[in-house]
């Protein structure tokens, strides 16, 4: 794992230079990417001459065939095909996800197929082919074999990204087990043996956790943000002045609700566990105050929030405690839902507007819709302040 030494003034102030280097790397290299206009999407027929490119640099006896767009995707072009020759079963049929010049967040592919080969047998996962930085295609990019499933019953309904998205009761019941149980998996992660090369390790009992990520998403503010939000700054004042200590720095997903897991519909089975982008180590309670967001979710007619429009939020913490043995803390968890608030609108009011804007993204009307759902999560963030700050 990658290493941040703090600053010798670390004990006293703190470090706001402190972030994950692969992370801020990323971020730099963006600011040069996109210098070279707007994103023009690639073809079926550009990306099976690609990937005919990209498997000849491999060694690999393979051919794609049938290449397709698949949707969704926010910040990723994704592609569906087939494989022929030497291959396992799991990759007869696999899927590109490729960056394009930019989107609402800066990823890395190699984190992605690092922690999805770490989770591999432990939680259902895609099969990880290759990844590659770039040398193929032009972009990074990784392919996974093609695992089956949707995001939603087909007979219910949906907004963008899993957003708003209808569950009813019976489906609710059966995947709230298993939507619980693959986070409380990937937060058991054993770290001392996955290979995780890419990924900063915060130290246990410091305040590591949570100032590498007011500083990540601070300095995304400080490159990319057009307008200036009084309410983004009051947060990260406060989010500053109350650091919260993480004694055990674990895995987390980063992004884990609903539209990023697919299902069987006629099992009820969870299949797959997607978008690991914003993945990294931290406090456990940055997942769990992910959930808390009402966008991810649905209010009941008395004000209770329901998870995934799934289950109520008492399930999700009686659950997790009692099967991790965590206790969960209010103040830190208060204050990761104050940090969650802070991260999403700003990449919705930065980088999204920016390749909307721009044309250096595949959607940029999707791009421009998220960046309007600022005003929604701008009432929550101010919620959460209420009664902090003064």
């Amino acid at each position: 794992m990658q290493t941040i030494s703090p600053s010798p003034s670390a004990t006293s102030r703190p470090d706001h230079e402190a972030i994950e280097p692969r992370l801020l790397e990323l971020l730099l290299d963006k600011q040069e990417r996109r210098k070279q206009g707007p994103y023009v999407p690639r073809s079926a027929p550009e990306i099976e001459a690609g990937l005919a490119e990209l498997f000849r640099q491999r060694g690999l006896n393979l051919r794609a065939t049938g290449v397709r767009r698949l949707g969704g995707g926010a910040s990723k072009e994704q592609f569906v095909f087939d494989v022929e020759g030497d291959r396992p079963d799991e990759f007869a049929r696999c899927v590109l996800r490729m960056d394009p010049r930019e989107g609402i967040i800066e990823t890395c592919r190699r984190r992605e197929g690092q922690v999805l080969r770490a989770m591999a047998g432990r939680a259902p996962v895609p099969p990880v082919l290759c990844v590659d930085d770039g040398a193929a295609m032009g972009q990074p990019l990784m392919i996974t074999g093609f695992v089956g499933g949707v995001t939603k019953p087909s007979d219910g309904a949906s907004g963008p990204s899993g957003l708003g998205a209808t569950m009813g009761d019976r489906v609710s019941e059966a995947l709230t087990p298993q939507f619980i149980d693959c986070l409380i998996e990937t937060h058991a992660t054993d770290l001392a043996t996955a290979a995780l090369e890419d990924f900063a390790m915060p130290r246990p009992g410091t305040t590591d956790a949570a100032l590498w990520q007011v500083n990540y998403w601070t300095k995304v503010r400080e490159l990319e943000e057009i307008d200036s939000l009084p309410l983004l700054t009051l947060a990260e004042t406060w989010l500053y002045d109350h650091l919260p200590v993480c004694a055990d720095p674990i895995l987390l997903h980063g992004d884990w609700r609903l539209g990023n897991f697919l299902f069987d519909e006629s099992t009820l089975r969870i299949t797959a566990m997607l978008d690991w982008e914003l993945t990294h180590i931290g406090d456990f309670h940055e997942d769990l105050a992910y959930s808390l967001e009402p966008l991810f979710g649905s209010v009941q007619p008395d004000g209770e929030l329901m998870i995934g429009s799934m289950f109520p939020v008492s399930r999700l913490f009686d659950t997790y405690q009692a099967k991790t043995g965590r206790r969960i803390d209010p103040a830190t968890l208060k204050w990761y839902q104050v940090m969650t608030s802070y991260k999403l609108i700003t990449m919705n009011h930065t980088s999204s507007i920016i390749a909307a804007r721009d044309g250096t993204n595949h959607q940029s009307a999707l791009l421009g819709f998220l960046a309007s759902v600022t005003a929604g999560m701008s009432d929550t963030l101010c919620n959460l302040l209420e009664g902090e700050i003064g």
